[in-house]
């Protein structure tokens, strides 16, 4: 629908005239999308689908933490390997999961790595087809097998830019990333299983499908209002 018609001759508006006032607040409506949608205190900075992404940080509640509800919509089994491991469990451990981590319709083995990085821990993901034996590959001695695959996620000691959706100015400062030391959560939503992505700090959350090989396509950045 046009907003302006041109009537050649009428002088007034340099020659354009507005159809109707509800036109032009439509007009309005469009261009004062706010920068920020809050849900508590994670504000939505950035987006592919709006309601998507405030549904997301309402779930999460005032922040994402490893206890958040919807991140047990996913079923983790701890995994023993043989051999002698680390006497600090929880810079070492090792979690398995079935779930269609990228909604080609087919489940996966999605092993869950976490190890320490100056006494931090930090996951990795490693991606299998459901049937994979490489669990029966594995010991702490030899974790060749599990790194081997293309399919994961491990950046820990690096970073995860938050390039691919538009952040305005007013949201962030500089170029935010997530770096270093990462939290990463699988979790499902109306039967679609997305990715939760944060680093040490806590500011960020990235929401991502996950496409195979190392790939990830981002829905949401959320910044968690840090006191």
């Amino acid at each position: 629908m046009w907003l302006w018609t041109v009537e050649p001759g009428h002088r007034r508006n340099g020659g354009l005239r507005l159809r109707g006032w509800p036109a032009l607040l439509g007009l309005l409506g469009l261009l004062t999308v706010p920068a920020l949608v809050s849900a508590a205190s994670v504000d939505v900075v950035a987006w592919k689908d709006q309601s998507f992404c405030r549904k997301v940080a309402a779930l999460f509640g005032e922040r994402p933490t490893p206890d958040s509800e919807v991140f047990k919509t996913v079923e983790w089994k701890s995994v023993e390997l043989k051999g002698q491991g680390p006497k600090t469990r929880h810079c070492s451990s090792l979690e398995q999961a079935l779930l269609d981590l990228d909604n080609d319709g087919t489940k996966d083995l999605v092993i869950k790595a976490t190890f320490c990085m100056k006494g931090a821990p930090s996951d990795s993901l490693y991606v299998f087809p459901a049937d994979s034996r490489v669990l029966e590959q594995l010991s702490w001695q030899d974790m060749a097998p599990l790194l081997a695959t293309s399919d994961k996620f491990e950046r820990t000691g690096g970073r995860y830019p938050l390039t691919a959706l538009p952040i305005s100015s007013e949201s962030s400062k500089g170029s935010p990333a997530l770096s270093t030391v990462f939290t990463v959560q699988p979790f499902i939503v109306d039967d679609h299983r997305y990715v939760a992505m944060r680093d040490a700090r806590g500011e960020w959350t990235v929401i991502a499908n996950y496409r195979r090989g190392e790939r990830f396509e981002d829905l949401c950045y959320l910044r968690t209002k840090l006191s």
